[in-house]
């Protein structure tokens, strides 16, 4: 016992060691031998060996005891019915030649090493990157099936050779020496690095490279992973394309402007910059969209944007701005005392028709110009003061430049001040709605009522519709606003129909921006059913230009609008897009002839003949039409004999706030009372 019990001490950790009888009967065990079978001692002392052995169980019990000492391989049968590999040594001490130990050596993680091993091997085979190995010298020890597929190189015909096959020579010697420092001292490097390929296509890919080192820290072998990033290069480099440039010129657009405008204006901490901001705006550029349509505009705008390029020097920046918009930026304290000239020049641009697919095209541009840091440091304040000088070109008929005049830079700053002010107008309840009445000149009834948005601004009073009404339609608000006129001018209808006091037309002027929101129209069918008024009530007033050839998508949206029972008139009639054959087929209900044909009715022959025409269309077409911006009383009998009698204007009365409107509604009542 003595001699078993030193085993013991010396062979428990390390594995199984049992005594037996000749005829295989279990004298004693150790607990890693129950450990390994899953039982206990008293399962297992007195029984035979071969319950537990499978090789002693077919082999029989005779190989111990036909010899003094030896080994096999078999498999321990545990209690749950598993098996375990196993070697196993024997041997029968000299004084006790009855006994035989065995020692048993638990060889499971060789199974589990086979397992692993045969994973691993099918994982490099099957990775989906490239994988190869080197030993210490770089020289190629073996490359998986990824690696065949995107270098074009069988395994075999890399082996013994280094990576450098597949150098491309777009990196220089600089970079692998910096890549070399890098594996070395720190055991790894990863990064982008141009290969090429079997058959000489150079192509990106990102590279992982790993040293692997012995137990004295000495590098053994090298593994490298791969995989091709041509695809995702060229998909990152057409987002960032979308990003920074427009699609259709190629030019830099708004964005990158900026990133450029921004590196100009940081370098003048260290030094002194100079540069003017050009916004080049192209004159009557619409109506080549409209009359030939945007693929004759867009190949118009491809011609301008190269010949633009090709008079530039290399140090000075195009984009593409807006839809006929490019800003040109000039650089250097020289170029800003030859602005004049500069400019000038780039004028000439446009001497020449541009010649297209679709024929020549004879084009002009408005030109405004800004200086940094004379007129500002701000760059958004730089572009707006270039903006509002090009505004002024325009409205002088354009074909022409202007440098920003000093002297208006606080009324821009005001206006910037204004937009930041609009934003939060709505929650601070300065929006408000007035009314004008619209009169029946014969009866003196007040038929009609037009909507109309002021701003009372908590500083600066009431601010002017020419003014904001651009603000909101540029920043976004319009849509917000416009729901708020519309809910507002509803709230009221219904007011006055329970009070009976009045159940005329409610006018409204509506923006494309609001027709083109998705919404609209579920928006307009809530609030009516909201305060329990009909469509027929209200009548939403639309600006020529809906009706142009460009926004003949909206016709379904004016169709649902009329289905709620929704009256549709055009304002400003007479002033741009309307023709015969538009006004024929349109849903419209009313016109309004424009404030401009009325102004000299009274004294142009002209103005009378036009008057005249759009009475006569009104009944060959059957649609109402009202004389808006009526100021005298000489307008209104000539608009009386011509047979025109539904009129608007200061003539009547102006906008007026809710309180004086509804006070004018009762005086009109009384006034006809006593016809």
């Amino acid at each position: 016992m003595a001699f078993f019990e030193n085993l013991l001490d010396r062979y428990e950790k390390n594995g199984a060691i049992l005594t037996l009888q000749l005829d295989g009967t279990i004298l004693e065990v150790n607990q890693y031998y129950l450990k390994m079978l899953n039982t206990t001692t008293d399962n297992t002392i007195g029984k035979n060996i071969k319950e537990f052995d499978l090789h002693l169980a077919e082999q029989g019990i005779s190989t111990l005891h036909n010899t003094t000492y030896g080994h096999y391989h078999s498999r321990l049968l545990t209690m749950n019915a598993n098996t375990t590999p196993v070697e196993v040594v024997f041997f029968r001490r000299h004084d006790q030649t009855n006994v035989i130990t065995l020692f048993i050596k638990n060889l499971s993680y060789l199974d589990e090493a086979k397992h692993a091993l045969s994973f691993l091997s099918k994982m490099y085979r099957e990775y989906k990157e490239a994988v190869l190995v080197t030993d210490a010298s770089g020289y190629i020890l073996c490359a998986n099936d990824s690696f065949s597929e995107i270098t074009g190189y069988s395994s075999q015909e890399v082996l013994g050779k280094t990576p450098a096959i597949l150098k491309s020579g777009k990196q220089d010697k600089h970079f692998y020496r910096k890549f070399w420092q890098e594996l070395v001292n720190t055991g790894s490097w990863h990064g982008e690095i141009w290969n090429k390929r079997k058959n000489g296509e150079v192509f990106p890919e990102w590279l992982n490279v790993s040293c692997l080192k012995d137990d004295n820290d000495i590098i053994t072998h090298y593994i490298c992973q791969f995989n091709d990033i041509t695809t995702l290069k060229k998909s990152i480099e057409e987002k960032k394309f979308h990003t920074y440039y427009d699609s259709l010129t190629c030019l830099p657009n708004r964005r990158l402007l900026f990133e450029k405008l921004a590196e100009l204006q940081k370098s003048n901490v260290v030094k002194p910059a100079y540069f003017a901001v050009l916004c080049c705006d192209l004159d009557r550029f619409k109506m080549i969209n409209d009359t030939y349509g945007h693929h004759v505009g867009d190949e118009l705008l491809k011609c301008i944007a190269n010949r633009f390029e090709r008079r530039l020097r290399d140090n000075d920046i195009l984009a593409r701005s807006g839809d006929d918009e490019f800003v040109v930026v000039i650089e250097g304290e020289e170029s800003l005392k030859n602005i004049d000239k500069i400019t000038a020049k780039l004028l000439t641009i446009f001497d020449r028709p541009f010649l297209t697919g679709y024929g020549q095209f004879k084009m002009s541009i408005s030109i405004g110009i800004s200086q940094f840091p004379v007129n500002s440091t701000d760059l958004r304040e730089l572009i707006s003061f270039a903006d509002v000088a090009m505004q002024k070109v325009k409205r002088l008929g354009g074909n022409q430049y202007a440098i920003f005049d000093l002297s208006e830079k606080q009324l821009v700053r005001q206006q910037h001040l204004l937009e930041q002010d609009i934003k939060v107008a709505l929650s601070r309840q300065e929006f408000e709605v007035w009314y004008q009445p619209q009169i029946n000149s014969i009866t003196n009834q007040v038929y009609g009522v037009e909507c109309l948005l002021r701003w009372k601004h908590y500083d600066h009073g009431i601010i002017s519709p020419n003014i904001f009404i651009p603000i909101l339609e540029s920043n976004g608000m319009m849509k917000e606003v416009g729901d708020f006129v519309i809910e507002t001018a509803c709230m009221q209808v219904k007011k006055w129909q329970n009070k009976q006091k009045f159940n005329g037309i409610v006018a409204i002027n509506v923006s494309l921006r609001q027709l083109d929101n998705e919404g609209f129209v579920s928006t307009i069918e809530n609030i009516l059913n909201k305060y329990q008024i009909e469509g027929c009530s209200i009548e939403l007033e639309v600006t020529e230009s809906l009706f142009s050839e460009n926004n003949k998508y909206l016709i379904p949206t004016l169709n649902k609008l009329r289905a709620l029972g929704i009256k549709l008139s055009i304002d400003d009639f007479g002033t741009g897009y309307s023709s015969l054959q538009r006004l024929k087929t349109l849903p419209v209900d009313n016109v309004k002839i424009d404030k401009c044909f009325i102004d000299n009715i009274v004294d142009s022959e002209k103005d009378l003949s036009i008057i005249n025409a759009l009475i006569l269309l009104s009944k060959t077409f059957k649609f109402g039409l009202v004389a808006e911006g009526i100021e005298s009383k000489q307008q209104a009998d000539c608009l009386n004999r011509l047979g025109c009698f539904n009129h608007q204007g200061f003539l009547y009365s102006k906008p007026l706030r809710i309180n004086d409107f509804e006070t004018l509604l009762d005086d009109h009542k009384v006034n006809h009372l006593h016809l």
